[in-house]
């Protein structure tokens, strides 16, 4: 893929210079929107900073990379851009306390009481970390549908499911396995009948519930119409 330069104010952020891409190309959000199958909602969310609004980093990372080669630019500058913007950095003081008089304290600790406060602690650490693991396993992983959106209407016969998973998950589409690829997408295409379609997505690990997502898609096609002689 060829990818084309443009210099930019290095003082502008991530948000401004995609928008400042997108408009150079002339293309809309809505064109934006079909041209890289991502939610215009993210893509505005890309444009304005507000990356509370993204989905996972895995998934953002993924859209954002989709977004800068459809404008046929190099992703890494924008992707290590948004690594920066989106981090955190805390600027904490160390609190300054004044210096107090020690006082001496006599404690009386038993020794009994010491070990039945371990075995409790102890205790409670291993079933904390079994709730964990448990709830981990039989937690629904993640599932992201990219395409189509839910309630699409559309004159062709047949439409491309498109989404991103957990790694070690399992995607049915209509009942039917999908291949996942390495960084957990997918993609299948579906056969449509004239009409209301109800595409039924599913994503489960191994002895975890369901992720279902539901598309609705509409095939309108023009009846054709014989006369006999």
């Amino acid at each position: 893929m060829t990818f084309v330069i443009r210099k930019f104010d290095h003082d502008l952020k991530l948000g401004e210079k995609l928008k400042a891409l997108r408009k150079a190309a002339n293309i809309t959000l809505s064109e934006m929107e079909q041209k890289t199958k991502i939610q215009k909602k993210y893509i505005k969310a890309f444009e304005t900073g507000r990356y509370q609004n993204l989905p996972d980093p895995i998934y953002a990372r993924n859209f954002l990379k989709i977004y800068v080669n459809t404008l046929r630019t190099d992703p890494k500058y924008y992707l290590d851009l948004f690594e920066q913007e989106r981090g955190t950095c805390d600027f904490v003081k160390k609190a300054v306390m004044p210096r107090q008089r020690t006082r001496k304290i006599k404690f009386l600790v038993a020794s009994k009481f010491i070990k039945i406060g371990f075995i409790l602690l102890t205790a409670f650490s291993v079933m904390t970390y079994m709730g964990i693991q448990v709830h981990s396993i039989i937690t629904a992983p993640e599932l992201l549908i990219v395409s189509p959106s839910d309630g699409v209407t559309t004159k062709e016969a047949s439409i491309l499911v498109t989404g991103q998973t957990e790694e070690g998950a399992q995607v049915n589409v209509n009942g039917v396995p999908v291949l996942l690829l390495s960084d957990g997408s997918f993609e299948e295409k579906i056969a449509l009948e004239r009409g209301l379609n109800i595409i039924k997505i599913e994503g489960a690990k191994r002895y975890s519930k369901k992720a279902i997502e539901y598309r609705r898609v509409v095939l309108k096609q023009n009846k054709l119409i014989t006369f006999a002689n």
